[in-house]
């Protein structure tokens, strides 16, 4: 990258940050960490208005198995960002915890599953965290600890709930597998 490139780059990012109300210290974290980035900005954006829009949803419907489970939700922001749905497969096939762990223990764990669902779509897997990727996070020897979740610049952000609610979570964790979104 030349130095110019470097700077316009800087300078493009610091007016983006100028146009939002207030740059958190997250935000500004984030943008130093992911800024060699190509559209971080553009992604961070989107992450946010994806972020928002599921939570309202999520208020809404609750949480439900074979429809608004983590991984679902994992597809659904393939989906937001202009690929095949990588799940199509999956949606309806189980209505519980236990049917869903038995498909995914068919298949060996939440990495084996996922890892066709992300190929079947062409998303390239990745060795380090970029925003707004996909992974499968929690214990590699512990398929029952294993979670499909979103990269949020500083943590990983995984959809938790119950009959009773539903969110984004952040969550410090291992990322088994990434794939760019």
């Amino acid at each position: 990258m030349t130095s110019s490139n470097h700077w316009q780059e800087i300078r493009t990012l610091w007016k983006a940050a100028e146009e939002r109300p207030v740059a958190t210290r997250h935000v500004v974290q984030v943008l130093r960490r992911h800024f060699h980035e190509a559209g971080i900005v553009e992604r961070m954006a989107a992450f946010e208005d994806f972020v928002r829009q599921t939570s309202i949803q999520g208020q809404v419907n609750g949480f439900r198995w074979g429809a608004t489970d983590c991984s679902l939700m994992v597809a659904d922001w393939c989906l937001a960002n202009g690929h095949d749905d990588p799940a199509a497969s999956w949606r309806g096939q189980y209505g519980d915890e236990a049917s869903c762990r038995a498909l995914v223990a068919e298949r060996g764990d939440l990495v084996a599953v996922l890892d066709a669902c992300a190929i079947s779509v062409g998303l390239k897997r990745i060795h380090e965290p970029e925003f707004g990727c996909v992974a499968v996070v929690g214990s590699k020897s512990n398929a029952e600890r294993q979670w499909a979740a979103i990269w949020n610049g500083a943590r990983w952000a995984v959809w938790l709930g119950n009959a009773d609610g539903v969110q984004w979570q952040p969550m410090m964790a291992k990322g088994l597998t990434m794939w760019r979104v």
